[in-house]
């Protein structure tokens, strides 16, 4: 099979993971799976599947420190969830349909749904203090990010008896932000002077698409759904193609605008389609905000003021376009029927909702083809349109900061000469006449000065300008802290810090980590990753996937119930829906579409780094307590003392206006490393 039209599928599939639409409810038959995971058990699922505890490579730390003489305290926090739902059914009404050569065939709907919501919270935090004698150093770092992505689009393709595939309609509607803060202070005490930068960043960025409406028209009916029909065979396969130079490649590849022989004789024709043409309508909302502190570091002997690189930026940018291309070229083997993983191969039989159902194994796309590449050609123009206009806005605010921090904002300004000549006004009695009448080297309001170290003064713009003017050469410096006060006084910081015992303290901190890391991480892994193996399967009747499984060592990992297949002996916490139960998680989830919601702060169990870093960690703390149990709601995970955890509590829920999500998408980081595959034709 081509592997690069099947990893595209594969990817483009996941390449919405970059936005989203309304979803809604499919019939009590549909064909429905997918899966959810809540990130508070990856820490447990790290340890069973490595047999590494991540909270003992703290422990480690901290322990390291503690031998090598000094403190070291330290924690991480990850909450959140993920879910990934795929439901499809049939629309048996007929309904007539143009191809795009105005040729009109009867056909019925094939209706899929996707739907995708993911947020996370991460923190991280440490604080370091080293001593010795009159040196010391204190550090106090803490980071956090947050991500979210939802997903909701509505696929109707239209087949006729034989699933062969004349077009289809979108509707996708989603959004996928990421933020993140960091802030660091630094106390540096040697040789009897004192240091203490504090710097604090943070930025996010985020791309809605509130609406994406698109069509496709076939130039002739395609063939994808009849392979998940009937096993390909050799008569049927894509075939070979020989270029002159006598290589070989799959026929499929002939003029699909490409160079595959290295000769490039496979492009001889004109470019075939195939697929037909696709057009569309979408708006998009693009936002970004960026912040920088910095205090506390010496930046006037360099001739900087620390002032200019305090800044906040932000912005929303609308926007909205239409477009019409050539639908991509999705002919060819789109399934592979014989991909064992065993114990699982050929036919096997599902258990859903207590009722057998006989599928196919092998490996094919989740989605419908179709779907995927429709998604992909969709999202591709509208996130296009959002990063240009964004960028365009960022340039700008960019721009205008670096301005200010070299001290040109606005420009050099115009002096005009007493003749009507112009000049820049940085010209203005810099010792140089530049005005032909000399108007401009009139001894005052011109630029500062610079003051040698022997006392003698010049014009401040004489200073680096590659001569010398100060008879001690004090102008030409580089404009380095080399030589100065500032730079004496840190070398003499360094050098004490140098005769401490701060590079044996960090030596010996290195070496008792590596021993007590070493004692931590088994010899073999307790999962064996080489003995794993996925695949997918699907119904040969109606040509639809069903589900897909993950095995170990010929145990079921992740998956549905698979006759004769047994279990494996390591639980993870990915929970894998199908049937009546993926319907109702998925009915749990559709009304989410906020971070809070799909990762709640009340699962964020961060009271340990309010322990370690203090106040400053949360500044504006509220300290309410509403259960008087001597834990604030804010760490408190029964806020009211009724026994049900926040996030479970109907009556906390019907105040916040919205329901909790509970679960994760281990599939999204398997599928997406695909997407790097797929082609743009009109690049």
């Amino acid at each position: 099979m081509s592997q690069r039209i099947l990893s595209s599928f594969v990817c483009l599939l996941l390449l919405t993971s970059i936005a989203p639409t309304a979803a809604a409810v499919g019939p009590s038959d549909s064909a429905i799976w997918g899966v959810s995971y809540d990130w508070g058990d990856f820490e447990d699922d790290v340890l069973d599947m490595t047999g590494v505890d991540t909270n003992a490579v703290n422990e480690d730390l901290e322990s390291a420190a503690d031998y090598a003489g000094f403190d070291l305290d330290s924690d991480q926090v990850l909450s959140g969830s993920s879910h990934f739902f795929i439901e499809s059914w049939d629309d048996d009404e007929t309904v007539e349909i143009q191809d795009i050569h105005g040729n009109t065939h009867q056909v019925t709907k094939r209706v899929t749904e996707l739907t995708v919501r993911h947020g996370l919270l991460a923190d991280v935090g440490f604080t370091v203090a080293w001593v010795d004698t009159n040196e010391s150093i204190d550090i106090w770092y803490s980071a956090s990010q947050e991500m979210v992505l939802v997903i909701d689009a509505t696929y109707v393709e239209y087949v006729d008896s034989d699933l062969l595939v004349y077009g289809a309609d979108l509707e996708m509607s989603g959004v996928i932000s990421n933020a993140a803060d960091l802030s660091m202070n630094l106390q540096v005490i040697a040789a009897g002077e004192v240091e203490a930068p504090e710097v604090d960043l943070g930025y996010s960025i985020s791309m809605e698409v509130p609406s994406l409406s698109s069509e496709w028209r076939v130039d002739h009916p395609l063939d994808y759904l009849q392979q998940l029909n009937q096993e390909p065979s050799e008569s049927n396969e894509d075939g070979i193609f020989t270029c002159d130079n006598g290589q070989e490649i799959p026929a499929s590849w002939e003029n699909d605008g490409e160079d595959d022989c290295s000769d490039g004789s496979d492009e001889s024709g004109e470019f075939n389609s195939g697929g037909g043409i696709i057009e569309g309508t979408f708006t998009t909302l693009t936002g970004y905000s960026l912040s920088v502190g910095i205090s506390g570091i010496p930046t006037e002997e360099i001739g900087v003021n620390l002032d200019t690189f305090n800044v906040e930026l932000s912005d929303n940018v609308p926007g909205q376009g239409a477009f019409s291309e050539s639908f991509q070229n999705i002919e060819g083997q789109m399934a592979e029927w014989n991909w064992d993983c065993p114990p699982v191969s050929g036919n096997e039989d599902l258990t859903i909702d207590d009722t057998t159902v006989e599928v196919q194994c092998g490996l094919a796309a989740p989605l419908s083809p179709g779907m995927a590449v429709m998604m992909a050609q969709s999202l591709a123009p509208a996130f296009d349109n959002g990063i240009q206009e964004l960028s365009s806005v960022l340039q700008e605010q960019i721009e205008s900061w670096m301005e200010e921090i070299s001290g040109d904002e606005g420009g050099d300004g115009i002096f005009v000469c007493d003749n009507g000549e112009e000049i820049p006004a940085s010209w203005e009695n810099d010792g140089e006449v530049d005005c032909s009448d000399g108007s401009d080297e009139n001894g005052g309001g011109g630029e500062s000065v610079f003051v040698c170290d022997n006392g003698e003064e010049i014009p401040a713009s004489w200073e680096n300008d590659g001569e010398v003017d100060c008879s001690d050469g004090s102008d030409e410096n580089d404009g380095s802290m080399e030589g100065s006060e500032e730079f004496e006084r840190l070398e003499s910081m360094m050098e004490a810090l140098m005769e401490s015992n701060l590079n044996k303290t960090m030596e010996a901190f290195a070496e008792k980590l590596d021993e007590l890391v070493e004692d931590n991480i088994p010899s073999e892994p307790v999962l064996d990753l080489e003995e794993s193996c996925a695949l997918l399967f699907w119904t040969t009747d109606d040509s639809r996937v069903v589900g897909f499984a993950v095995l170990n060592s010929g145990k079921l990992l992740l998956g549905p119930s698979v006759f004769g297949v047994k279990e494996h002996d390591i639980n993870l916490n990915v929970q894998y829906y199908d049937g009546d139960n993926a319907r109702a998680a998925k009915i749990d989830i559709l009304g989410i579409t906020e971070l809070r919601d799909i990762a709640p702060e009340s699962k964020h169990d961060n009271s340990l780094l309010y322990e370690i870093l203090g106040p400053d960690y949360l500044p504006n703390l509220d300290l309410t307590d509403t259960d008087g149990d001597g834990v604030i709601d804010y760490f408190d995970q029964d806020d009211d003392g009724d026994g049900i955890s926040d996030w479970d509590d109907p009556e906390l829920n019907k105040q916040k206006g919205s329901l909790p999500a509970p679960g994760v998408l281990a599939v999204i980081s398997m599928l997406g490393a695909a997407t790097i595959l797929m082609p743009r034709k009109d690049d």
